[in-house]
C-alpha cells in the first residue's frame, strides 16, 4: 500500500507541473529526474511494510554497578 500511496503522489506532482503549463520541457525533465532519484531512495532505504519497533543500544546504556 505505501508504494501505491508514493507512485500517486509522485505521478500528481509531476502532472500538476505539466497541466500548469508554465514549465518548459527542461523543468519538466528535471522535475521527472528528481521525482525518479526520490523514488529510488524510498525503494533503497524506506520499508513501509515493516512494523515500528523502538530499539535502544546496549552500550549507549549505562550498567548499574
Amino acid at each position: 500500500m505505501g508504494w501505491a500511496i508514493t507512485l500517486a503522489l509522485a505521478l500528481l506532482s509531476w502532472l500538476a507541473l505539466y497541466l500548469s503549463r508554465r514549465c518548459s520541457r527542461q523543468a519538466l525533465e528535471l522535475a521527472a529526474a528528481a521525482i525518479l532519484i526520490a523514488l529510488a531512495g524510498y525503494a533503497w532505504q524506506g520499508h513501509p511494510d515493516m512494523a515500528g519497533r523502538p530499539v535502544t543500544n546496549a552500550r549507549a546504556i549505562p550498567q548499574a554497578q
